[in-house]
């Protein structure tokens, strides 16, 4: 089968290959609940880059194949069952040979060769959800995946966004946060959001109540600090700060603009993968200098319960859409990449990867 191959450490271009004769999963060697998906589409992430530069060094000294297939996201069609499957009692959602489904693997699994920029994949059943029928199979892959899964995990931290809460959405026109935003305006709650004045229009046709251009605002956590200054303002603090790029100085200032029993959650944890910004952000006590309000750092682990979550969310109309920026042929993955690491893109890069 065709399949992208991560074969050295590096950039995209330096890192992966397009190999035409890659072992192809068979019917005959699925076992338990998994399942044979041929892959449709798939949709890209910075995650995917960062395992290009950093596992290959380690590859060496690491049980797994020596050859990761890049790519998490997915969608596309059964074509065989396990064993277990076959029986009605374990195959409560009537996945069928034929049943477009839509998810995400874990990065054991990338690493392990199980990526999803091949033309088949082996994946548990209970990482997959039925392809919601108001959206395409490219659509799916970038709804299902990383950042619509994140998106669940996130709405999930905060107790639950209810009508009338006030939310503040860093990168709102990112994977992520376009998909937040439409969960949280279909929930009821108000809703700021911070992106480029280039995604200022996206932003607010998906619902944003009001915009600000992180480009003219200057660093945005001051901008915020100096609205919020004075009398009167309690009312219109954030109940929740929802962060999906990455800002220290905007969590450290919220106090100013965010309530007293609100809450600041993000999914960055940059260059420290997290330690950090936990240790600093969680466990730092306010009288040690900690910033006197509740914080999360999330990290992903794709699972049923937030992939049919996502799904339940589109199939009830609280996200309506599917921000795809662009879509490149399988033979294209390397410009995917690129595209991707602009930082540029509104919403989801999706390859197609077969016809």
């Amino acid at each position: 089968m065709k399949a992208w191959v991560l074969e050295r450490w590096g950039a995209p271009r330096q890192a992966i290959h397009l190999s035409t004769t890659f072992p192809a999963p068979t019917a005959a060697s699925l076992t338990g609940s998994n399942i044979l998906v041929k892959v449709s589409h798939a949709a890209i992430n910075p995650v995917d880059v960062h395992v290009m530069q950093i596992l290959p060094s380690w590859a060496p000294m690491l049980p797994f194949r020596p050859h990761p297939i890049p790519a998490m996201d997915f969608a596309g069609h059964i074509v065989a069952l396990g064993p277990a499957l076959l029986s009605s009692s374990k195959n409560k959602d009537n996945l069928q040979v034929g049943t477009a489904v839509c998810g995400c693997i874990s990065t054991p699994m990338v690493v392990r060769g199980h990526g999803t920029l091949a033309e088949y994949i082996v994946v548990p059943a209970s990482l997959v959800a039925v392809k919601p029928p108001s959206v395409t199979l490219a659509q799916a892959a970038g709804l299902a995946g990383v950042a619509g899964q994140t998106a669940v995990l996130v709405e999930a931290e905060t107790g639950g966004i209810k009508p009338g809460h006030r939310v503040l959405i860093n990168g709102v026109s990112g994977g992520v946060g376009s998909i937040l935003l439409q969960a949280c305006k279909g929930k009821g709650a108000i809703v700021h959001g911070i992106c480029s004045g280039a995604n200022a229009e996206l932003a607010r046709r998906l619902g944003a109540d009001e915009v600000i251009d992180y480009q003219k605002s200057g660093p945005v956590e001051q901008f915020l600090a100096g609205r919020f200054r004075g009398e009167g303002v309690e009312e219109e603090q954030y109940d929740f700060v929802l962060d999906t790029v990455g800002g220290q100085g905007l969590y450290e200032k919220s106090p100013v603009y965010m309530k007293p029993n609100g809450r600041f959650v993000t999914i960055d944890g940059g260059p420290s993968q997290g330690v950090l910004p936990y240790i600093m952000n969680k466990l730092r006590p306010v009288w040690l200098g900690g910033t006197p309000r509740a914080y999360s750092i999330l990290l992903l682990s794709p699972a049923q319960r937030t992939v049919q979550e996502l799904a339940r969310w589109v199939n009830d109309g609280l996200v309506r859409e599917a921000v795809v920026d662009s879509e490149f042929a399988m033979e294209e993955a390397v410009e995917a990449y690129e595209k991707l690491q602009t930082k540029r893109a509104k919403g989801k890069i999706i390859v197609r990867v077969a016809a």
